[in-house]
């Protein structure tokens, strides 16, 4: 503003009045007014939507008329009216910018301002900016661990991209179904996937849901549960250290799950030699017994037990060893009815299974070797005596063995019974003539006509004599029998300790002995003394006894 020069002229009375002597004219000096030059503010907000938590940098320049700010400008900032900084110093130029902290702010919009209060020389000024802050962004990390047990723990870690921290609640879901959830604590929730699931790729994945949705955005994370059939390892054993050939007897199996355990059922074989020796299942618990027929030769033998697994499991598969021992075999002999000066035939079976009995026997008949051979296709051999004397004779059988088979012995005793003197000779001959008695037989009773005699292939060699035998509720029972026990001197020990001399039992409690022949018995063969007698000593163990008809009485 320019100075401006006011002159200012007075008068008194006429204007042509001589006023006197003339006075010079003052000068009064312009006075000065300022000039107040304008200012105008301008903000910048670097983002004007920002996340909740974090930082937003806004920028603001003042400018004057002529282009220059005083150096000791200075600007107050406000956020929605309260002040947040009243002195911001003015950079070069004029520009100065703040970091305000979102964290203090609430979602929604807010106002920011700057004034410039203006001095002597530049005018005041205000800015303002809008900005508006958004919910922040959360990220979930999803952590999938399977246990040894089958189950898997899902994991959940939730953090925010400007480093608030997460509160709120993750549910999880596999293959879109709900399983549950868990708080978050520290930012984190777990929970356990059950086990059971199918085989196959699942997906999983874990939902964040804040606790304040308009500062923390929900989130998720995924991943892929993958379940695989369960890896297992197979063992067998023999039920016994070392089984013995023939036998009877088993492999213990047992399947161990090295994945998540499973229903262990499945089928499972054991073989050797690619011929499978034992068959079956196991349980659910992966245990199995099998029944085995040992027919593998004697020595240590490999085996392979083979486990199929299911729809769950993998197969498996080991090698063992067996050892397999020799076994015991049975000797009979089967001896000859000589009579005194006759010759006749032993026969010697060795008896054994599975297979049968292979190697040499040797037969001593009152100690001489009588039959030294290789066992026939039947596992016998034959031994001929002649010229058999009264009394008992030795036989003794001893067995090589073979790779199979232990050696083994065994001996009998051959008896010789002089001739039985009939004192019923011609009752003998007419039975003979027809006789009902098996040939097989040495003792004959005939319950209808109340008889008994003795014979030899079929001829009768004593007797008939005549018997009583069980009364009414205790009838003798026919049938083919065979003598079992011998005792001279027995007594009864069902009735009343009574006497039954010369007793030969065949038929459990019913025997030959001497007894009433006037009185039926309780199912036993009365005889006379002489005849009980003649019975006792002719009769052996073994013999047979045939019994027909039905007592008269």
């Amino acid at each position: 503003m320019g100075v401006a020069a006011l002159a200012l002229t007075a008068a008194c009375g006429p204007g042509n009045v001589d006023a006197g002597p003339s006075v010079p004219a003052r000068t009064v000096p312009a006075q000065t007014v300022p000039t107040i030059l304008t200012t105008m503010l301008t903000l910048h907000a670097a983002d004007t939507s920002i996340s909740f938590g974090s930082g937003v940098q806004v920028a603001f320049a003042l400018e004057a008329a002529d282009g220059t700010v005083p150096p000791s400008a200075t600007a107050v900032v406000r956020l929605d009216t309260t002040p947040v900084n009243r002195r911001v110093a003015m950079g070069p130029g004029g520009t100065a910018s703040v970091e305000l902290d979102a964290a203090d702010l609430p979602p929604g919009p807010h106002v920011v301002s700057v004034d410039y209060l203006g001095d002597s020389a530049f005018a005041a000024a205000t800015g303002t900016a809008t900005i508006t802050v958004m919910p922040a962004a959360s990220a979930v990390a999803l952590t999938l661990t399977p246990l040894a047990d089958g189950t898997t723990t899902a994991a959940a870690a939730v953090t925010t991209l400007t480093g608030v921290p997460a509160a709120g609640a993750v549910e999880f879901t596999v293959d879109g179904a709900p399983i549950g959830g868990a708080a978050l604590t520290d930012g984190s929730g777990a929970l356990q996937i059950p086990a059971g699931l199918t085989l196959g790729a699942h997906a999983v994945a874990a939902n964040f849901t804040p606790d304040a949705a308009d500062q923390i955005a929900a989130g998720s994370g995924a991943g892929t549960l993958t379940i695989n059939k369960t890896a297992t390892a197979v063992l067998a054993t023999g039920r016994a250290d070392a089984l013995r050939y023939g036998d009877h007897s088993g492999f213990t199996v047992s399947v161990i799950p090295t994945g998540a355990p499973a229903d262990l059922t499945g089928a499972v074989t054991v073989s050797t030699g690619g011929t499978t020796v034992a068959e079956g299942a196991t349980d659910a618990t992966g245990a199995a017994l099998l029944d085995f027929y040992n027919t593998v030769d004697p020595g240590t033998q490999n085996y392979t037990v083979s486990y199929a697994g299911n729809d769950m499991v993998e197969p498996a598969r080991s090698d063992f060893t067996v050892t397999t021992t020799p076994t015991t075999v049975d000797i009979s002999i089967t001896k000859p009815t000589l009579k005194p000066g006759d010759s006749g035939t032993v026969t010697v079976s060795v008896i054994g299974t599975p297979q049968m009995p292979t190697g040499t026997a040797t037969v001593t008949f009152d100690g001489a070797v009588v039959a030294e051979a290789a066992l026939n296709g039947d596992g016998k051999i034959t031994a001929p005596v002649s010229a058999v004397s009264v009394g008992s004779h030795t036989v003794k059988v001893s067995y090589s063995g073979d790779v199979r088979f232990e050696a083994g012995s065994a001996s009998n005793t051959l008896t010789v019974k002089a001739p039985v003197v009939n004192p019923n000779s011609d009752g003998g001959a007419a039975i003979n003539a027809d006789n009902p008695c098996p040939a097989t037989a040495q003792a004959c009773v005939d319950l209808s006509q109340q008889r008994a005699w003795l014979q030899a292939g079929g001829e009768v060699t004593y007797g008939p004599v005549s018997i009583t035998s069980g009364r009414s509720g205790y009838r003798t029972p026919a049938g083919t029998f065979s003598a079992y026990w011998f005792d001279k001197d027995h007594r009864s020990s069902i009735y009343d300790d009574a006497p039954m001399p010369n007793s030969v039992f065949f038929n459990r409690d019913i025997a030959f002995h001497q007894g009433s022949l006037s009185q039926q018995s309780h199912g036993c063969i009365h005889l006379s003394g002489g005849a009980s007698s003649t019975f006792f000593d002719a009769l052996a163990v073994g013999d047979t006894v045939y019994v027909w008809g039905s007592a008269p009485y």
